[in-house]
């Protein structure tokens, strides 16, 4: 029988051993897909995109979606701009941002998704789905400059020239002239996604919970539509990743007769971004502003 004094000691070598590092084992693995799912649809691959809607198998099964069809519920709109959990963020989104696309709240931390910063750059997740911006990059355009501080954000007015324009960020209201000499630049949100490069995050969204094996899966003729009528980005391609910022398009020069001046430019429209200065009287000027137009 041990000593009462060294009952101690014993005590306190046991709860040190519980506290050891996890060995590389224990290590979190990466998703999988259940096996109902896989035999379901004939898909092995988490990461796999099948029916090239920009949404890989993983997410398909999260979102209650089928990977073999670019648009489940045949409504004309892709998997990737579906909302399944009726957060305001689209599937695509959920994606990159590493939220779970079935949870309005993936890490229940009482913030919804849409309000969440996922990449720590300044801009909530729906700002970022909103001017076309990366949720999973905090610098979109690889350019050393946070997106948080490159002036995305929405047109409040646009009269005689000058530009009021609220930003994502902070919510503040930057005013400035739009000369004739300003690049003023439309691109869909398809072509700034492929732009982005990299992949998602797929690991980040909670899957403990969301669904199991003996979970009916949903049939194609009845999914759920969740519809946010605010949300202003649609998801209409796959992302290519080998793509640039130099292959986005631009309309017009800024000058007399440009259509994103003349049709774009206008309240309410999304800003990816924008850059100000001050000119030689020190009145601020925008110098770019690139806008995203998904009637193109």
């Amino acid at each position: 029988m041990l000593a009462p004094s060294r009952l101690p000691a014993l005590c306190a070598i046991a709860v040190a051993a519980l506290a050891l590092p996890a060995t590389a084992s224990a290590a979190k693995s990466s998703p999988k897909l259940p096996a109902k799912f896989q035999k379901r649809y004939h898909v092995k691959s988490a990461i796999a995109d099948p029916d090239r809607d920009g949404l890989t198998n993983l997410t398909e099964y999260r979102a209650h979606t089928s990977p073999k069809q670019a648009d489940s519920d045949r409504d004309g709109r892709e998997d990737g701009s579906e909302d399944r959990d009726g957060d305001k963020l689209d599937n695509a989104t959920e994606q990159r941002a590493g939220t779970n696309p079935s949870k309005r709240d993936s890490n229940h931390n009482g913030k919804p998704d849409a309000r969440e910063d996922s990449d720590r750059d300044g801009l909530r997740n729906l700002a970022e789905q909103r001017t076309a911006n990366d949720p999973h990059n905090p610098d979109s355009d690889d350019d050393g400059i946070k997106d948080g501080r490159e002036n995305a954000g929405q047109v409040v007015s646009f009269t005689g020239g000058a530009l009021a324009l609220r930003l994502a960020s902070t919510g503040k209201v930057v005013t400035g002239t739009v000369s004739d000499a300003a690049a003023v630049t439309c691109n869909g949100t398809a072509d700034y996604k492929a732009a982005y490069g990299g992949g998602a995050a797929q690991d980040l969204a909670d899957d403990d919970d969301v669904f199991n094996d003996d979970e009916d899966l949903g049939d194609d003729e009845s999914f759920d539509e969740e519809d946010d009528a605010s949300a202003s980005s649609d998801d209409s391609g796959d992302d290519e990743a080998t793509a640039s910022a130099a292959s986005l398009r631009a309309v017009g020069d800024g000058g007399a007769g440009d259509p994103c001046i003349d049709e774009v430019l206008a309240p309410g429209a999304w800003v990816h971004e924008a850059e100000l200065s001050a000119d030689e009287a020190g009145a601020s000027v925008f110098d770019t502003v690139a806008l995203v137009d998904d009637t193109l």
